[in-house]
């Protein structure tokens, strides 16, 4: 059995190796614990000279990672109409740029000096390297550059961001890239939740989803899921937007345990040692009123292990950003006031503490040798070393700009081939002995997994787990089922049916979405002895598209749109169907709707719908418009103005006229995206409803980094919305999106 086993790891990839040793293809490192086989030995710097290999004005806040060779980061670029979100790969000897991929920041509350929060990862068994863009999409790149495939999080899934930048980094498991959000989407997706979906590598297709808790209190937190194999089964360990930990079957998202330990969303991600997970936070902890915890659990334990899975606690240690680092026994961590602590990993017991400086968000790596490589928030650069009782400062250097900015550290250090690592506001460093060869580290082998005597059978799948279609297109799903180590698989031939989507399903799992031209959701079932799995389907139609909803059934939201649920429903308002946005929630979330109908369209096209706002009291008046390749057309109540705007919070690009409009009167809106060569040419118009359409655009605009593909939608905001008083509403009909000539 453990040679079939072994045989197995090795297939996938997961025996460690010393090329990965050598590599830093994870920001956390080769073990995901932030350390560092090698022993790099660099323990002074100069940013004028000395140990700097070179340095290069790429600037970000996040984690370099390293794979063959190569240096990958992702950060902004450009300035004004030019700013936007790039993946770059630097020669790792030199720094010049290999090659870049610039893309746009769209849909998203993050602010500008936000952008590329997340670090990226590599795959060592394809050089293969993955990147999750503030804007959503999830992209997949080859070694030398090429696009394989992206995904749009936001446009697709319902991907919740807030103005904070706080996104998750993407994490590679076997055949899986996972990637964790907050969203809200639709059908059993539309209550917001913190999900975890798990990617096929290669295509991009959707293995599965998982969901943990309840309706997080933080939307959005960054804490990145590790895997580790805890007491013999495969784990991914997970801190959610809710104040808990989680351990999950990593090949199926079922779940082992939970550890409740916050009040709000966790932002430090967790680091494993044999059966030990360590976790951290600054808020309220979530059985004391006291701010602040450092945790140490014993994942080997099942279900909610909340107090039997507690091995020791330090409160009051507010570690709410940093992520921690365990070497050797010991867990290093970084508190909000940038004090660094080695704790006992067996019993919690600070052996010492050094001070940084005032802000601690960089996660600190130690290497083999005791050192310990780590960054101030205010640009301050640390080498230390652990001398068992103390910690000794060896090299402090401190950025100074010539502007008198601060040059903002928040990423933590990659130590690869004997080299460090880093990036900064403006600039990204290697450290390293020149002339110095590289040089060798193993990494160790991860524990074994054990299969038990006698499995039984665990979680069936219904591959892929979400797809969208177009009406009268088809596809073939399969179903499978892990033994309950989660090792083997088997086939399974279920009987396959179809709830609420339109279509038609064959014996051998072919689905065939029906001909309309209607929007339709729901599932794909797949039934047998001992379980009953299902897929999320969801017809889109094609362009063109016209929708009046009077297919759909008052009270109802429509099939498949991203965002609707909980946020709008169809009434009967002038003698007809619409569909209205919802004012009685306060919540921003709820004040704010914007869903989209479908995927992303490429090529421009043209989006029209009539609405209507109404006002609450004299003082509010809601705005309302259309969403066209990630731009938006909306008319402003409060300021009467038509505005045309992308990545609205810097905003990228915006243009607007004046615009008075009244409310209770229906108007039409027409949004065209029309690609050009090298840019968009983007022109709104607005009528009342009841007159003739002008002959002339009312706003036009030019993209010179157009956004060349977006799902089409609608957008509405209800300002002024109370506990106690409804704020004001929006009404949407005779939707129609066609192709440009």
């Amino acid at each position: 059995m453990a040679r079939k086993l072994a045989s197995f790891l090795a297939i996938t990839g997961l025996l460690a190796s010393a090329a990965l040793g050598l590599d830093w293809p994870y920001w956390r490192g080769p073990e995901q614990t932030g350390l560092c086989r090698e022993a790099p030995g660099i323990t002074s710097w100069s940013p004028t000279g000395e140990n700097l290999l070179w340095k290069v004005p790429v600037q970000g806040r996040t984690t370099p990672v390293v794979l063959n060779g190569r240096v990958y980061l992702i950060g902004p670029v450009g300035t004004e109409v030019g700013r936007r979100e790039r993946v770059l790969a630097l020669n790792a000897d030199t720094g010049e740029t290999v090659w870049e991929h610039a893309f746009n920041v769209f849909h998203t509350d993050i602010v500008e000096n936000r952008v590329g929060w997340t670090a990226m990862v590599g795959d060592p068994a394809t050089g293969w390297v993955y990147a999750h863009g503030t804007g959503g999409e999830l992209l997949a790149f080859t070694g030398s550059g090429e696009l394989q495939w992206k995904v749009s999080l936001t446009e697709e899934f319902g991907r919740i961001s807030g103005y904070g930048g706080r996104l998750h980094s993407p994490v590679l498991d076997e055949d899986r890239l996972l990637i964790t959000f907050s969203n809200s989407s639709w059908g059993d997706q539309a209550a917001p939740r913190h999900r975890i979906a798990a990617l096929d590598k290669k295509t991009g297709k959707v293995l599965w989803w998982a969901t943990v808790g309840d309706d997080p209190v933080d939307k959005t937190c960054y804490a990145t899921p590790v895997i580790a194999v805890i007491d013999g089964v495969r784990t991914l360990v997970l801190a959610n937007g809710e104040g808990n930990v989680y351990g999950l079957k990593a090949r199926t998202g079922e779940q082992l345990w939970v550890f409740r330990l916050s009040k709000r969303g966790l932002n430090a991600t967790p680091v494993v040692d044999g059966n030990y997970v360590y976790a951290a936070h600054s808020e309220e902890n979530y059985d004391t009123t006291e701010m602040g915890r450092v945790v140490c659990i014993d994942a080997s334990k099942r279900g909610d292990i909340t107090q039997a899975g507690e091995v020791w606690r330090v409160d009051g240690l507010a570690v709410g950003y940093a992520s921690p680092a365990v070497a050797k026994g010991r867990l290093y961590v970084v508190d909000n006031s940038a004090n660094l602590f080695a704790l006992d990993g067996k019993t919690g017991k600070q052996l010492w503490k050094f001070n940084l400086g005032r802000v601690g968000k960089a996660s600190p790596t130690v290497t083999a040798d005791g050192l310990i490589y780590v960054g101030e928030q205010n640009g301050v650069f640390y080498i230390l070393k652990d001398e068992g009782s103390e910690c000794k400062l060896l090299d402090r250097e401190e950025f100074n700009p010539a502007d008198q900015t601060i040059d903002e550290i928040y990423g933590s250090p990659a130590v690869a081939n004997g080299r460090v690592y880093f990036m900064t506001r403006y600039a990204t460093y290697c450290l390293g002995k020149k002339g110095s060869p590289a040089t060798s580290a193993q990494v160790p082998a991860p524990a074994a997994e054990k299969e038990a005597a006698s499995p039984a059978p665990g979680r069936a799948q219904v591959i892929p787990a979400e797809v969208t279609l177009a009406p009268g297109a088809a596809l073939s799903f399969t179903a499978r089922q892990y033994s309950d180590d989660t090792i083997n698989i088997r086939s399974l031939e279920p009987q396959w049916s179809v709830v609420g989507v339109r279509g038609r399903i064959s014996e051998d799992g072919t689905f065939t979405a029906a001909p309309d031209n209607v929007f339709s959701a729901g599932h794909v079932v797949a039934k047998g002895e001992g379980f009953e799995v299902k897929a999320r389907v969801r017809i889109s139609p094609k362009l063109p598209i016209q929708e009046d909803f009077e297919g759909m059934a008052v009270d109802s939201v429509p099939p498949g749109w991203v965002g609707v649920a909980r946020k709008t429903k169809i009434v009967e308002r002038d003698g007809s169907k619409v569909l209205q946005k919802l004012a009685e929630d306060p919540a921003p979330p709820f004040m704010r709707v914007q869903p989209y109908l479908g995927p992303p369209v490429s090529g421009g096209y043209t989006l029209e719908a009539d609405v209507l706002g109404t006002p609450r009291g004299e003082m509010f008046k809601p705005d309302m418009g259309l969403v066209n390749s990630r731009y938006n057309l909306s008319l402003m109540g409060g300021d009467q103005v038509l505005r045309l705007e992308t990545w609205n919070t810097l905003p990228r690009l915006r243009k607007e006229v004046p615009f008075p409009w009244v409310t209770e009167k229906w108007y039409r809106m027409k949004f065209e995206v029309r690609l050009s060569g090298e840019q968009a040419l983007l022109r709104g118009k607005v009528w009342p409803k009841d007159a003739t359409e002008p002959a002339a655009w009312t706003l036009e605009a030019t993209d010179p980094f157009p956004n060349r593909e977006g799902s089409p939608g609608l957008y509405g905001f209800s300002p002024g919305t109370t506990v106690k008083s409804k704020g004001p509403e929006v009404f949407y009909d005779n939707l129609k999106v066609t192709p440009n000539d």
